[in-house]
C-alpha cells in the first residue's frame, strides 16, 4: 500500500495509521516508516509539502479528524483501545479499531449476565424466601426454631424498590402469624438455612481493598438492605485532624469499626475506604472526608449478612413481644422438615436486571450470575455461574479466545473481553425481537437514566443511546444500542485502557465519537 507520513499519521489509499508509540490502524509500520524515511531525504522539500497537502484534503475526511482526537496521543499513547460500530440492519461495519483485542470490561460485564440470565430464566422470574418453624406448638410456646429459608434473593430490604420486604416488614407479618397460632415465646432459636448456596460469597478476582465497600458486598444465600450500612463521621474544618465516627445506619453491632479517617483538603470529596472481608468482625476505615461542621456518610458492606439479620430479627420480635430463647445459627444444609408460615417473594427478574444496569449494582449482577447454573447444581460458588455464562455466547458466536470472566459484575479487572464480543452479543440479540425488547427495558437512556444520565447534556438532536457504562480507574468502557437521527440502528462498543489524561477528558472524547454517529457523520 502506498502511503506517507504527517504530523505522525500515515496516509494512503487504507486509513491512517500513527507511528511510534500510538496505536496502528492497519499497514506496516515499520516498512512505511523506511520509506517515509528515504522520502524526506531526497531534498524534495517542497514538492512533498504540495504533495502531502493535496493528500490530506483528498483522505482525511472529517472522521478520521475525530478518531483521531479520541486516540490521540495526549489521552492514549500508552493506552490500548478496542472499538467497534456495526449497522445492525444491513451488517455493515461502520467504524472498527482493534475490535478483536480484549481488553477489562468494567461494568459493561453486568450486560453480558443480565442479557444471558433474561434468556435463560425468563423476565418473569422471581426469587422465594420461605419463614416457618420446626417443632410443635403447646400453648403460648413454640418447642421448636424460628426458621428462614434462603432464595438467594439479592433484593430483600432494598431502597431500589418500593415494594422490598424491609426487615421490619418481616417481623412485623412473624408476629401476626405467630400471634395467629397463639405464640409468645420460642424456645429454640432462629434458624438460617443458606443451602442454596452456602459457600463462596465474593468472586476470587476481587480486590482486596474493595471488599468492605459497598460495590464490594458479597452474595450469599440470604441478603438483606443490598447487604450494606452507612457509616456516619462527624466532620471538623482542620485539614489532616481526625474525625470521629457518629453512628452507623443500620446498627451493625457487634461488628466494631477502627477510625483512621481524616479531614482532606477543600474540594477533595469522598476518599475515605472500609476495610473488611468476608465473616470479620472488625474493619478499619482509611482515608479523608471533606472539611465541613456537619456529618458526613460512607456506604460500608455488611460482612456476614444471615447472621446480621437472623440478630436484627431477634431485636425486633423482642420488642413485638415475642421471645426467642435460643442464638443465630445458620445452616449450609436443607432443614428436612419445616412448617411454612408464608413466602417473601422477590420483584420480578427483568426488574432486578433494569437496576442492575441503571445503578450498576454489583450484589445484584453476582446473584444473577448464580441463576445461570443448572438447577440441579448447587450454587456455591461462583465457577458454575461462569462456566455457563461463557458457554452461552460461545454457543451463540461469540469467539472464545477473545472473552475472560472472571465475574459477573466487572468489579475484578482481570475480566478481559473484546469490542466484537460485546458487538456479537448485541446482534445476536436484535435478532430475536423478545428478547430484544426486554434487554432494552433494562439499559439506561444517555442523557436521561441512571449511570449515564449526566452524558450527552449538550446533544440536542433526535438520536438515542441505550446502553450499559464502565469505569474502573484509568479505564472507560460503552456498549450499547444506537439510534442515529436518520433511523439507522447500531451496535457499538468503545473500551478505552489505561488512558493517562483526567477521566472527564475522556469522557468528553467519548462523547463527542458517540455524537459524530448520532448524527450519522460516519
Amino acid at each position: 500500500m502506498f502511503s506517507f507520513q504527517c504530523n505522525g499519521f500515515i496516509f494512503g489509499y487504507g486509513r491512517p495509521i500513527h507511528l511510534g508509540k500510538a496505536p496502528c490502524f492497519g499497514g506496516s509500520c515499520d516498512f512505511t516508516g523506511s520509506f517515509v524515511y528515504w522520502w524526506i531525504n531526497m531534498e524534495r522539500s517542497i514538492p512533498l509539502i504540495v504533495f502531502i497537502w493535496l493528500m490530506t484534503a483528498i483522505f482525511l475526511p472529517a472522521q478520521s479528524l475525530r478518531d483521531s482526537e479520541l486516540l490521540a496521543r495526549d489521552c492514549m499513547e500508552a493506552g490500548s483501545a478496542s472499538i467497534l460500530v456495526i449497522d445492525l440492519d444491513s451488517g455493515k461495519e461502520i467504524y472498527a479499531f482493534d475490535p478483536q483485542r480484549a481488553l477489562p470490561t468494567a461494568s459493561i460485564q453486568k450486560l453480558l449476565t443480565t442479557t444471558a440470565v433474561l434468556e435463560k430464566r425468563g423476565a418473569d422470574f422471581r426469587y422465594q424466601t420461605i419463614l416457618g418453624y420446626t417443632g410443635k406448638i403447646e400453648g403460648e410456646i413454640l418447642y421448636g426454631d424460628l426458621v428462614v429459608i434462603g432464595s438467594g434473593d439479592p433484593t430483600l430490604g432494598s431502597d431500589y424498590f418500593d415494594e422490598s420486604w424491609s426487615l421490619h416488614d418481616i417481623a412485623d407479618s412473624l408476629e401476626s402469624h405467630l400471634g395467629k397460632l397463639g405464640v409468645r415465646s420460642i424456645s429454640g432459636g432462629i434458624v438460617i438455612d443458606v443451602s442454596v448456596s452456602p459457600g463462596q460469597h465474593v468472586p476470587g478476582g476481587w480486590p482486596w481493598a474493595d471488599l468492605g465497600n459497598y460495590y464490594g458486598a458479597g452474595h450469599w444465600g440470604l441478603n438483606i438492605h443490598d447487604n450494606e450500612y452507612r457509616l456516619f463521621f462527624k466532620q471538623n474544618k482542620t485539614t489532616g485532624r481526625l474525625t470521629s465516627i457518629l453512628r452507623t445506619l443500620p446498627e451493625v453491632a457487634p461488628f466494631s469499626i477502627t477510625n483512621e479517617v481524616r479531614t482532606g483538603p477543600p474540594g477533595s470529596g469522598d476518599q475515605a475506604y472500609i476495610y473488611a472481608a468476608p465473616y470479620s468482625t472488625e474493619a478499619v476505615v482509611r482515608g479523608t472526608i471533606p472539611p465541613g461542621d456537619g456529618s458526613f456518610s460512607i456506604r460500608g458492606s455488611i460482612t456476614d449478612p444471615p447472621v446480621f439479620f437472623g440478630r436484627q430479627l431477634n431485636l425486633l420480635l423482642a420488642e413485638g413481644g415475642i421471645e426467642v430463647e435460643g442464638d443465630v445459627s445458620v445452616v449450609g444444609d436443607p432443614l428436612p422438615t419445616v412448617q411454612v408460615l408464608f413466602p417473601i417473594t422477590s420483584p420480578s427478574l427483568i426488574e432486578i436486571a433494569r437496576v442492575t444496569n441503571y445503578q450498576s449494582v454489583n450484589l445484584y449482577a453476582e446473584a444473577l450470575l448464580k441463576l445461570l447454573c443448572d438447577e440441579e447444581q448447587p450454587a456455591s460458588h461462583f465457577g458454575c455461574g461462569l462456566g455457563e455464562l461463557k458457554d452461552f455466547w460461545i454457543s451463540r458466536g461469540v469467539e472464545e479466545n477473545q472473552i475472560f470472566y472472571r465475574d459477573g459484575s466487572g468489579l475484578s479487572p482481570r475480566n478481559t473481553a473484546s469490542a466484537a464480543s460485546f458487538v456479537q452479543v448485541l446482534r445476536t440479540v436484535y435478532q430475536d425481537s423478545k428478547w430484544y425488547d426486554e434487554l432494552i427495558s433494562t439499559l439506561p437512556e444517555m442523557g436521561r437514566d441512571g449511570t449515564l444520565q449526566y452524558m450527552l447534556r449538550g446533544y440536542k438532536g433526535q438520536g438515542r443511546i441505550l446502553a450499559k457504562s464502565g469505569y474502573i480507574g484509568r479505564q472507560r468502557s460503552y456498549t450499547g444500542y444506537l439510534f442515529t437521527e436518520s433511523g439507522r440502528h447500531l451496535a457499538f462498543c468503545v473500551m478505552l485502557d489505561n488512558y493517562n489524561c483526567s477521566s472527564a477528558q475522556m469522557r468528553n472524547r467519548i462523547e463527542g465519537f458517540l455524537i459524530s454517529l448520532l448524527r450519522d457523520q460516519r
